[in-house]
């Protein structure tokens, strides 16, 4: 008797896995998601690093630069196509670069220390600043 006690109880619990894991496995087939939950994740493409259309490499004058006269020559090298745009506390002009992008200009500084900016600008507005400081002295070192 203990026997088929423990034989019934055997069949009575595979029966209950059988009849839950088929009712599991139903509702798991019929179960639909709404459309407005799935989410598909766009896949992101790198952005290309852009290379500058403009570029701006000043020759002179050196930055910190010691001068003991009031005539100073600012030259360079940008874009053939760019607008040079010069700035100092008492001078502003604009100029244009050689179609090989060769600049060159005459600035008169003033007595002390002197901020220059020569900013390159593209046809497209883009811009590079370069600022140079220049100090004229009369005095020797």
């Amino acid at each position: 008797m203990k026997k088929e006690k423990l034989i019934l109880s055997f069949i009575a619990v595979l029966f209950g896995l059988l009849v839950a894991g088929g009712i599991f496995y139903l509702l798991q087939a019929a179960k639909t998601v709404p459309s407005n939950i799935t989410k598909i994740d766009p896949v992101v493409s790198p952005t290309p690093t852009l290379i500058p259309s403009v570029f701006l490499i000043l020759d002179r004058p050196k930055n910190e630069e010691v001068v003991t006269d009031k005539v100073l020559t600012i030259s360079g090298r940008s874009a053939g196509n760019a607008a040079i745009v010069i700035v100092t506390d008492s001078f502003e002009d604009v100029i244009m670069p050689a179609l090989n992008g060769d600049f060159s200009a005459t600035v008169k500084i003033d007595n002390g220390q002197n901020i220059i900016d020569v900013t390159a600008i593209a046809p497209n507005g883009e811009s590079v600043t370069i600022k140079k400081t220049v100090t004229y002295s009369q005095e020797e070192f």
